[in-house]
């Protein structure tokens, strides 16, 4: 079944369309919220657009803007809205095709098609996780394991993101270098650092949100990262900190709207819905076991993504400490 062309299309672009080999690639796993809502779709209809190719990951956002779900290879750690497939080459090729703001539709119950390219998930595995069924009411915050994941952090972080400001915050004594003090986000990171713990000492959340939101560079911002570990760790512990904090979200996401990229925007209202991705679900899974095989994943994330994340982890960490400390 080929999607019709527009007649506005171009006589090279039908000459290239009509050049790709008809076949229908696997999807192999696919969040479950994802396929409900794929099944709530009309058979036949565009259900989105492309909205950004990657060697490894296609993202697509429905039309009214409300969703941004993707495509991956397999060996991309899964996040909710994703789906995954083992069909390398398939994929590559296609992603070496498709252009920006091309229709994704569901042309059958369980087949997707971009351009003519074609994805069955009629056999996909289903990943059903997000935060609150994994919390752990009798698992308690120690030093021991705070100093084990801050150790981590600083043996094998990725030092550019916030890691310098995270280091000068949990290490005070830390002499930072001069080329690290003259870097643009080095001090925007530690002021909200330590706004955040005064902020959280006075029972104030309407503000620390936006010290980090959108800031830093890349597809998802250091502080974006930040903040999902940091909203994460609390909402998986049952941190007094996010139930006071929850009556801000809504408001906060409207604030994150043209702050920062789509994908990150995504991302953080997801982590706000107690969705987040395997990688940082398997540390706060496993923090009190043996977490460092799940630490070394998390930094396949980006070129700091998983360090920035885990910043988060520790400082929030750290706060559920000092709370239990002070009862």
């Amino acid at each position: 079944m080929h999607a019709r062309i527009r007649n506005s299309t171009s006589y090279h672009e039908n000459m290239v369309i009509s050049m790709v080999p008809t076949y229908t690639g696997k999807i192999n796993q696919m969040d479950g919220r994802l396929l409900e809502w794929l099944r709530q779709q009309s058979i036949g209809e565009p259900i989105g657009v492309v909205h950004s190719v990657f060697d490894n990951v296609v993202n697509f956002t429905t039309d009214d803007g409300t969703m941004l779900f993707s495509l991956a290879k397999n060996e991309v750690i899964q996040s909710p809205s994703m789906m995954k497939t083992c069909q390398n080459d398939y994929f590559s090729k296609m992603c070496s095709t498709i252009m920006l703001t091309k229709s994704i539709c569901l042309i059958d119950y369980n087949l997707l098609k971009i351009n003519d390219w074609q994805w069955d998930f009629s056999n996909a595995a289903i990943w059903n996780r997000n935060i609150k069924p994994h919390c752990q009411a009798k698992l308690k915050p120690t030093v021991s394991r705070l100093r084990l994941l801050n150790n981590f952090i600083l043996q094998h972080g990725a030092t550019g993101g916030i890691y310098a400001a995270w280091k000068s915050f949990t290490y005070p004594d830390w002499e930072v270098p001069m080329a690290t003090r003259k870097n643009i986000y080095f001090s925007p990171f530690l002021e909200g650092l330590e706004q955040l713990k005064d902020d959280m000492k006075a029972d104030k959340f309407d503000r620390f949100f936006d010290n980090f939101a959108g800031l830093g560079m890349g597809l998802t911002p250091s502080g974006d990262d930040f903040l999902t570990g940091l909203l994460a760790t609390w909402q998986y512990f049952e941190s007094p900190l996010y139930k006071k904090m929850e009556s801000c979200s809504a408001k906060w996401l409207q604030r994150l709207k043209g702050r920062t990229t789509t994908v990150s925007y995504f991302m953080l209202k997801q982590c706000l819905e107690g969705q987040v991705n395997e990688a940082l679900l398997n540390v706060l899974d496993n923090i009190d076991g043996n977490p460092i095989p799940h630490l070394q994943r998390i930094l396949e994330m980006g070129s700091t993504s998983g360090t920035d994340m885990l910043t988060g982890v520790s400082v929030a960490y750290q706060q559920l400490i000092d709370l239990k400390e002070e009862k």
